[in-house]
This record gives C-alpha cells, sequence and structure tokens, in this order.
C-alpha cells in the first residue's frame, strides 16, 4: 500500500477537555472549539469518500501530520493536535448489549496502530488558510512487534487466505 496524503481545511483544535452539567450530571466533555473541527474534518473525509476510496489501516502506520494556524491566540500544543487527529482518523464504536460495535468506519481501526509522528509539526501561520496537511504510511509488521491489537490483526488477515 502507498502513502495516503491529504489535507483538511480549518483550525485545528485539541480536544482541552472540560467539565460540564448535562442533564444534572457533571460528566467532561470535549471543548466546543474540538467538536466543531471534528465535525468539519469528517464532513471533509465524507466529501472525500464521494470521489475517491479512502484507505482504510488496520495495521502499523507512521503518520506526518504539519499544522497551519490561523494565528498565534490559543496556540495549541503539539502533542494535543497529534492526539485530536489521531481520535479524529480512528473508527468509532458504540457499545450494544455490553458488546462494542463499529458504527462508522474512518481511516484508522484504531490510533494505536499509529508507530510514528516523525516530521510532524505546528508548520506555521496561514491566516487564509488553517489546515492540517497529513501522510499515512502503511509500515510492515516486524517480529518484534509486540502490540497484541496488532498482532490479532495479522492474525485475522491470515485466517483470510
Amino acid at each position: 500500500m502507498e502513502a495516503f496524503k491529504f489535507v483538511i481545511n480549518g483550525r485545528p483544535a485539541t480536544k482541552k477537555n472540560s467539565q460540564q452539567m448535562v442533564r444534572g450530571r457533571s460528566i467532561i466533555l470535549p471543548s466546543k472549539a474540538y467538536s466543531e473541527y471534528c465535525s468539519k474534518f469528517h464532513r471533509q473525509l465524507r466529501n472525500m469518500k464521494q470521489y475517491m476510496e479512502l484507505p482504510h489501516y488496520t495495521g502499523p502506520v507512521a503518520i506526518k501530520c504539519l499544522y497551519w494556524l490561523d494565528s498565534r491566540a490559543h496556540y495549541p500544543d503539539l502533542i494535543g493536535l497529534e492526539q485530536a487527529t489521531a481520535d479524529i482518523l480512528s473508527d468509532e464504536y458504540k457499545t450494544v448489549n455490553h458488546k462494542k460495535q463499529l458504527s462508522r468506519e474512518w481511516v484508522l481501526a484504531d490510533d494505536r496502530i499509529i508507530k510514528s509522528w516523525d516530521g510532524s509539526r505546528i508548520a506555521g501561520i496561514d491566516k487564509e488558510r488553517p489546515r492540517v496537511e497529513i501522510e499515512i504510511v502503511p509500515l510492515e509488521v516486524t517480529a518484534d512487534e509486540t502490540d497484541p491489537y496488532i498482532l490479532k490483526q495479522v492474525s485475522d488477515s491470515q485466517k483470510l487466505f
């Protein structure tokens, strides 16, 4: 599989979880900025699906993200941006009858398959076009792999052949 490169427009945002009152209970929810960014990100992925086939990765990958911000105001930390990107790219699950079921497939089966963020950085300021430029490169599963999730994915794919 080749590298998959794409751009998501919009100001990148971190989750910055905060406690909020919902239906009389105090629960932790992502920030409003993150929720809006996540919606815009997913909308752009759905639009891409209309004119191209998006890859779906189940094995180890390396990701490189170049983040372009609209200003220096509310300057985020890189690790927060990477975590938000990983969460948004990952499949969504819901629990039905105490079992985890896939509810929406995105680009990554799980964010734990990301083995490297080499080269990721906040690349600069672009007031006209804030964005994230993403490159995903599939990696080979090596003999020294220790992640049980990835080992199970390899085992399951070999049963298909």
